[in-house]
């Protein structure tokens, strides 16, 4: 009988809401306390108390546009290294088996090991916190019109929304979920 061998069947981190749909019901209240906490304290900061009447009218759009945003991160992370053919190198010699063995361990273990594979980790989170910036921008822009919030303090309401709420839980070992 001849013996079968699965191989590439460890899922990095950051894919796992694809084959465990039951992580959404743990992501989703969570996400959404979290951003609720930001924007209220960025208010705070801009008005000098909580205003509950703006936060009310953002962050339905914003804890949507959060996961949308964190899909391309996700994706990029994902594809790159099956795209380039990424190897891991037991002992790299140069530059580019350090930045293939980085790509290789993320894409194919979810492992953060080194600097290389740190920033290519980060790389991925990095376009998924530009996406959130852009989009809460156009959130703050078109639901806060009208209302006393110069684009200064809109630029950097979304900067700190993309800075605090950026998918930092990428960087999680896979250990943690099986």
């Amino acid at each position: 009988m001849k013996e079968t061998k699965l191989y590439n069947m460890v899922f990095p981190t950051f894919t796992l809401f694809l084959i465990m749909p039951s992580l959404w019901l743990i992501a989703l209240p969570v996400n959404f306390i979290f951003d609720s906490l930001v924007i209220f304290i960025i208010f705070a900061v801009f008005y000098k108390r909580p205003r509950f009447d703006l936060y009310k009218k953002v962050i339905l759009p914003i804890w949507l546009f959060g996961f949308l945003a964190d899909v391309p991160g996700a994706i990029y992370l994902s594809t790159v290294g099956h795209i380039i053919h990424a190897e891991y190198y037991e002992s790299p010699q140069n530059l580019g088996e350090n930045i293939s063995s980085g790509i290789y361990m993320v894409t194919n273990h979810s492992s953060v090991e080194d600097l290389w594979s740190f920033l290519y980790m980060m790389s991925g989170i990095l376009i998924s916190a530009v996406l959130i910036f852009l989009l809460n921008f156009l959130v703050f822009h078109l639901k806060l019109k009208g209302i006393i919030l110069s684009k200064k303090q809109k630029l950097l309401a979304s900067f700190a929304m993309a800075i605090f709420t950026a998918p930092y839980t990428f960087l999680l070992p896979k250990e943690l979920f099986y």
